[in-house]
């Protein structure tokens, strides 16, 4: 199955619902999101909710971890993230989630009422870019994370001429 991410707007309360399989491709979407978080000045809470979510890339988790620290640092709340499938579950948690996001067991309420998130067309270059954020945001949460992303955000760096101004650096 094919994911897409949708969107809905109550009050001031936004809820994000990946659907299906949610990878790499899905990036530039959640990095919009993300970007429109910026241009909000009253936000009540933010649910992230993957009851219908299949498989999430790291590179989609990468970006959840960014919504939910942008979310805090600006609004001083954690969003909350809704599972429905344990081996989903499994996942977040073991990225460290739990530091970053309210993780609560979802019920299946449908999605209806919830309009697709699409993006124009994005460089291959500027895909690259999001994905290596996505990562070494990530690597940030734990040291886990750090090991296990370390190689593929090196080898993203090398690639990115615009991430040598960043460069890798040990944490925690």
């Amino acid at each position: 199955m094919t994911g897409r991410i949708l969107h809905k707007v109550v009050d001031a309360s936004h809820v994000l619902k990946p659907v299906g399989d949610v990878r790499v491709t899905h990036g530039p979407i959640l990095n919009l999101f993300l970007q429109q978080l910026n241009e909000i000045d009253i936000l009540k809470s933010v649910i992230v909710d993957l009851s219908d979510t299949d498989c999430l890339d790291s590179t989609a988790l990468g970006f959840l971890a960014k919504i939910a620290i942008k979310t805090q640092t600006q609004f001083g709340f954690k969003p909350t993230l809704l599972f429905g499938h344990e081996d989903v579950h499994r996942v977040i948690a073991s990225m460290g989630f739990d530091q970053i996001f309210v993780i609560l067991k979802a019920s299946n309420e449908g999605y209806a009422d919830m309009a697709e998130l699409v993006v124009e067309q994005i460089t291959e270059e500027s895909l690259r870019t999001q994905v290596l954020d996505a990562h070494k945001t990530l690597m940030q949460l734990n040291h886990r994370n750090f090991e296990m992303f370390r190689d593929l955000v090196c080898a993203l760096e090398a690639e990115c001429p615009s991430s040598a101004k960043n460069p890798l650096r040990a944490t925690g």
